[in-house]
């Protein structure tokens, strides 16, 4: 039984840190769109606004995972 909540660890550990990084990935990316529009063409505020909602719930989400974990 202990060997299990072992894995469990440190599979959520990995799971917290990749969501983590994905989220500030995604958040970079559409830094970049909002930064310069030249890369998709004049239109681009949208799709960065969307990247980076969707990075910062990320990483909302990973911070969540990791509260929970901890009681």
């Amino acid at each position: 039984m202990l060997d299990i909540v072992k894995w469990r660890s440190r599979n959520t550990k990995t799971y917290k840190k990749i969501l983590f990084v994905l989220g500030i990935l995604i958040c970079l990316a559409g830094a970049e769109l909002m930064f310069d529009g030249a890369i998709l063409g004049e239109t681009t505020a949208n799709v960065a606004t969307v990247l980076g909602i969707t990075g910062i719930c990320l990483i909302a989400t990973q911070r969540r995972a990791m509260n929970n974990g901890g009681e």
